[in-house]
């Protein structure tokens, strides 16, 4: 079963129906909540992202992404407190913040994320990492675009049908973004500068009490593989995907979930677990709900609480598709600390 939700512009408000009344199979699917800038708002933390922009080479420095905390502190107030709101939220599914500045002239869309870091765009990476200043800090990957700390998703040619977020014709399977990994992110940021079609973002959640509790025993027990996935270009000899993991934790009224639909296994010689597993994707397919994000909307999904994909669309190639900067937050840096080569750098692996 799969609803639509628009997301609700009452900065504090939980609802489990949509925008148009219809009740969704679980209560949590109104914990999406989204702040409205105002336009003066939205104009001044623009101003403080271009400010950004002149003072530091780009939005993976080092120095910037130290100093981005303190930075954060000059967005508005209002968003900061929505923020924080939603960083204590437990049970939240995503914080947005919508009416960002996205300005026309705005460049077309690029082929290939490796020409998508440019002078132009470069604002709207440092402002998603200010957004992402007030929930923990940001990091990247080693082995994904070349470690870049923003992140550019977007359709390739030649990719339409893979498994990746560059794919366009294949629906993008909801997935706990690189579930592979202890390190993974606790919130994903992504800002929309560009989405013709309304592109729906899919999400889903875990309700253990909805579960049989021989399935949920199961499912937190460390009987479950998670590979990475083709945008990671991990070395052969990596460890990623061979240590078995649990996809359910914590407490019952607030659980951790980690499953990628494409790239979780368990074992066939363990009947029980495999059970447990199919168990777990059809309840996640029928908690299945769509949130469409708009030019100038900036989310947070909580990778803690909710899986995340995205529907399948028809790419133009032609400089108007679907663009969006992405960025990994985690709300701990020290556990990251294992797998960063120094102390001052945010790249994991």
């Amino acid at each position: 079963m799969v609803s639509h939700v628009d997301v609700f512009e009452d900065r504090d408000t939980e609802d489990s129906t949509s925008s148009s009344g219809r009740s969704g199979p679980s209560a949590d699917r109104g914990r999406v909540v989204r702040h409205l800038l105002t336009p003066d708002e939205a104009a001044g933390a623009f101003t403080l992202a271009k400010t950004c922009a002149e003072a530091y080479p780009n939005a993976h420095d080092e120095g910037f992404l130290a100093d981005a905390p303190v930075l954060a502190h000059d967005l508005p107030s209002s968003v900061r407190r929505a923020a924080n709101a939603a960083r204590l939220d437990d049970r939240k599914h995503a914080f947005v913040v919508s009416g960002n500045t996205v300005e026309p002239w705005l460049e077309p869309t690029p082929a290939v994320w490796r020409d998508a870091d440019t002078v132009a765009s470069g604002p709207y990476g440092f402002l998603l990492v200010l957004y992402a200043a007030l929930l923990g800090d940001p990091i990247g990957w080693g082995t994904q675009q070349d470690g870049r700390i923003v992140t550019d998703v977007l359709p390739v040619r030649g990719l339409e049908h893979s498994l990746v977020s560059a794919s366009s014709e294949r629906e993008l399977g909801w997935h706990t973004e690189d579930a592979f990994s202890e390190n993974r992110a606790d919130h994903v940021g992504l800002f929309c500068l560009r989405d013709r079609g309304d592109i729906p973002t899919t999400l889903s959640c875990a309700d253990p009490a909805s579960l049989p509790q021989d399935v949920v025993r199961v499912l937190a027990q460390k009987r479950f593989t998670i590979h990475p996935d083709p945008s990671h270009s991990a070395p052969a000899d990596s460890a990623h995907g061979r240590e078995k993991v649990a996809l359910l934790s914590g407490p019952g009224d607030a659980p951790v979930l980690r499953i990628d639909r494409d790239f979780t296994v368990a074992d066939e010689d363990d009947p029980e677990a495999v059970r447990a597993m199919d168990a777990l994707i059809e309840h996640l397919d029928g908690n299945t709900y769509e949130v469409v994000l708009g030019a100038g909307d900036v989310c947070f999904i909580d990778n803690r609480n909710v899986v995340h994909g995205r529907r399948p669309f028809r790419a133009s190639f032609d400089g108007k598709d679907r663009w969006l900067k992405r960025v990994n937050v985690v709300t701990d840096l020290r556990r990251t600390r294992a797998e960063r080569p120094t102390a001052t750098s945010r790249v994991v692996g």
